[in-house]
């Protein structure tokens, strides 16, 4: 069985993701069979750093406040939203591979995005590259 290191050197030279890459995309994503739900902060710098172009990180409207910033649970509405401070918007990192299978097998209900397209290409890219490289090998 080849050293780790070793493997992560054939990995590079086919233009694969490592050991290290692929973990510390697992860590992002533990979980292949629970549905892709983003992660919310306040702010991209609260979370982890994306894959590209697997993941990315994405600013859209509170959800709590509906992108107004103000706290509409209190009867008063100059309370800032708690969930983003009262700027509006939240960063969201997006998992596109792990949405991509999801809508591919009907387990999610949101529109196909071209991200989910980029993500699904670069995935069969380097899986039919991993299966090539050997039998170039082999030819040659």
């Amino acid at each position: 069985m080849p050293h780790s290191h070793h493997l992560n050197r054939l990995q590079a030279g086919l233009g694969l993701a490592t050991n290290a890459e692929v973990a510390a995309n697992q860590s992002l994503f533990p979980d292949s069979n629970t549905p892709a739900k983003p992660i919310v902060a306040r702010n991209a710098e609260q979370l982890p750093a994306p894959v590209e172009p697997y993941s990315s990180i994405m600013e859209v409207a509170c959800y709590d406040c509906g992108g107004d910033g103000r706290d509409h649970g209190c009867a008063d509405d100059y309370y800032a939203c708690e969930a983003c401070g009262g700027s509006g918007t939240e960063a969201v990192l997006r998992n596109w591979l792990g949405e991509a299978f999801q809508l591919s097998e009907g387990q999610l209900d949101t529109d196909l995005r071209i991200e989910h397209i980029r993500a699904m290409r670069h995935y069969a890219t380097q899986v039919l590259n991993a299966y090539a490289a050997p039998l170039a090998r082999e030819v040659a």
